[in-house]
């Protein structure tokens, strides 16, 4: 067989190899983002993050992540810290191949918070954070193992969390639950011109969301528990 012949063969297998990884990307599309999203937020949090589903339209840069909830960390009760509901996303298209990709707006709508604090004193929040700030519970190399791939890295120019709502349980005021507001957050230039690990994009938006659910509940509950003898909670959280 000619070498030129033999050239052709191959080619077109390369080419059929590459055209087969594209459709199979871009018809697994929503299941490939829901197991990124349980992975990357589960290694941040260090705790289990579900979600439900995940719809996206490459075809117009639209997509929709339904149900995505943050169980509470090892230590409080079963119920879940973070709940989600309907969360839609702007996606830049013509990024998708490039580094970072470039993620215009997600909006979070209706989400809803568990804010529990023991008789301890300790809270969920506190623990979150905690978690937060550690080293990522990355997955085990084994040794001479290359790292596969090309990191992703996203920039997301806006992101809202709209109309949602806390509920408070506190020990030290006789575990009643307390009902509050949480008012309109907005986070821009997620991950800047570099763009940043979907890792690191998990814990700067957990970490945004659990500090202002703590200033809502420790401003509206800050003077019962100054008589409860917690007078360091305000600065903890306000100052930060």
């Amino acid at each position: 067989m000619k070498k030129s012949k033999l050239f052709l063969i191959s080619a077109g297998v390369l080419a059929l190899l590459i055209a087969a990884a594209i459709v199979f990307v871009l018809t697994n599309i929503n299941t490939i983002v829901k197991a990124a999203i349980e992975k990357h937020g589960s290694q941040a949090t260090k705790t289990t993050v579900r979600v439900s589903a995940v719809r996206i339209k490459l075809s117009s840069g639209e997509g929709s992540i339904s149900a995505l909830t943050v169980a509470n960390p090892r230590g409080f009760s079963n119920r879940d810290l973070f709940s989600l509901g309907k969360i839609s996303v702007g996606i830049d298209v013509r990024s998708i191949t490039k580094s970072p990709i470039v993620i215009p707006d997600i909006r979070i709508s209706g989400p809803e918070i568990f804010y529990e604090m023991n008789s301890s004193g300790a809270s969920n929040l506190d623990a979150l954070l905690k978690n937060l700030q550690g080293p990522e519970a990355a997955p085990k190399k084994e040794p001479g193992e290359k790292k596969k791939g090309k990191e992703i890295r996203l920039f997301i120019r806006k992101l809202v969390f709209e109309n949602g709502r806390v509920e408070a349980r506190i020990a030290a005021l006789g575990d009643r639950l307390i009902l509050l507001d949480l008012p309109r957050l907005e986070l821009t230039n997620i991950g800047g011109n570099r763009g940043a690990t979907p890792s690191e994009v998990a814990t700067t938006v957990a970490t945004a969301l659990a500090r202002e659910t703590a200033k809502v509940v420790t401003r509206s509950q800050g003077e019962k528990y100054l008589k409860k003898g917690a007078g360091d909670l305000l600065n903890r959280y306000l100052r930060k």
